[in-house]
């Protein structure tokens, strides 16, 4: 089309993928649910320490999955009366 072989573009009447663009806030946890969550979570086990730290983390500093993966032990730390951890 463009080289004047074409009088129409053959592609025109096809339709591409929609875009869709979701925007909203996500849910946050009440402090019953956060509670029944971290009950859920058996302590005995190795596992089970590393989920209750990494959930636990999670829910009282609103820290992302990425920011507390990338975490380390020093960045975690005491600020007044509260546990902070920087999120990203």
């Amino acid at each position: 089309m463009t080289g004047g072989i074409l009088l129409n573009n053959p592609a025109a009447s096809v339709r591409g993928p929609k875009y869709v663009v979701w925007r909203g806030k996500t849910p946050v946890l009440s402090a019953d649910q956060a509670r029944q969550l971290l009950d859920t979570i058996e302590p005995s086990e190795l596992i089970g320490l590393r989920d209750l730290a990494l959930i636990g983390l999670m829910v009282f500093s609103f820290a992302q999955v990425g920011a507390a993966n990338t975490l380390h032990v020093g960045n975690y730390f005491e600020n007044e009366k509260r546990w902070v951890a920087p999120v990203a």
